[in-house]
């Protein structure tokens, strides 16, 4: 069982143990509710991934304190697996007014395996809670696919260990979208969602299109990762995500495009070297969330940990106060 798996299960038991119909979604805080505001500010759906925020909900209570706004998008994580939704997923729901967006990595497994039927008794698993769940559900399957860091890359020999081939990748998402589909899982919501990454070794992302019929949002992941004392360099968001997001529209017509992942480091080195005044994290996500050019961006989520990189609104005074500004 996979941490986030065992995770989402105490959460359940806990909240079975206390005659609930799920965990409990109160903060444990004694601050008021995030104040709303009138003033005009970004014209996205703003949503968060809080780490630790299935074992314990009331961490995405805590951030919307501490943003001083209402997340409209609540995301998280669930490996093979994992069933949902439930229990967690109608908390995050808060009765319909905020939707929910779960990362399924579907590793290890080979695409081929799905189209065969090797893992339907699993769907019907997925099927039966979707049904008996009352909202709309975004599910991104085998998300990034085209990184080349991922087990499940889709190339053209197959030869990643949890892959295939392009044309094998496209049979087994609409396998998968097809048959929820056909058993009532209509409330499921597909969402692609490859990376902003575009250098040689990633797939293009037209080769592995599952087709229009086959998809309800678009999504893209994609983070500043700036200067460290080995490598990489200061991006702007427009800078990272131009080029996939005019790939990516490029494949669709209509559907909105949700960020699924952003976020920025701050400006140093992670040797503790002092902060390059050339950049501000506090900016850069000024920029990120007036961006111009794109206008499909529907939604933007963002990935509030201290991971690769310190991610969080709270790395620094200004990039928390940029964040309240603007949200």
């Amino acid at each position: 069982m996979t941490p986030r798996r065992l995770a989402a299960v105490v959460a359940i038991i806990v909240g079975l143990v206390l005659g609930s119909a799920g965990p409990s979604f109160a903060d444990d805080s004694n601050t008021n509710p995030p104040a709303t505001s009138s003033r005009a500010r970004v014209d996205v759906e703003f949503g968060a991934f809080v780490d630790g925020m299935q074992a314990n909900p009331a961490k995405l209570a805590r951030f919307e304190r501490k943003a001083r706004t209402q997340a409209k998008v609540a995301s998280y994580y669930y490996g093979f697996g994992d069933v949902f939704p439930g229990p967690i997923e109608r908390g995050f729901a808060a009765g319909g007014t905020r939707k929910v967006l779960v990362s399924w990595d579907m590793g290890p497994t080979r695409f081929s395996e799905w189209t065969l039927g090797a893992h339907d008794a699993y769907l019907d698993q997925i099927v039966a809670q979707a049904v008996a769940y009352p909202y709309d559900l975004y599910v991104r399957p085998w998300p990034e696919m085209n990184g080349d860091w991922q087990a499940f890359q889709p190339t053209p020999a197959g030869d990643r260990q949890y892959g295939g081939t392009y044309a094998e990748f496209v049979a087994a998402w609409r396998h998968v979208v097809d048959y929820t589909r056909a058993h009532g899982a209509t409330n499921l919501k597909w969402v692609f969602n490859p990376t902003t990454d575009t250098y040689a070794q990633t797939t293009p992302i037209a080769k592995i299109w599952p087709g229009d019929a086959y998809v309800d949002v678009l999504g893209l992941d994609g983070f500043n990762w700036g200067r460290d004392s080995s490598w990489g360099k200061w991006l702007s968001f427009k800078r990272i995500y131009k080029r996939q997001y005019a790939n990516l529209t490029a494949l669709s017509p209509a559907d909105p495009v949700w960020v699924c992942e952003f976020g920025s480091k701050e400006p140093k080195k992670a040797d503790g070297a002092p902060v390059d005044r050339k950049h501000s994290k506090a900016t850069w996500l000024r920029d990120a969330l007036r961006h111009k050019g794109m206008p499909r961006i529907a939604v933007m989520i963002h990935f509030n940990a201290d991971k690769e990189r310190d991610w969080r609104i709270e790395s620094s005074k200004d990039s928390l106060k940029m964040f309240r500004k603007l949200l």
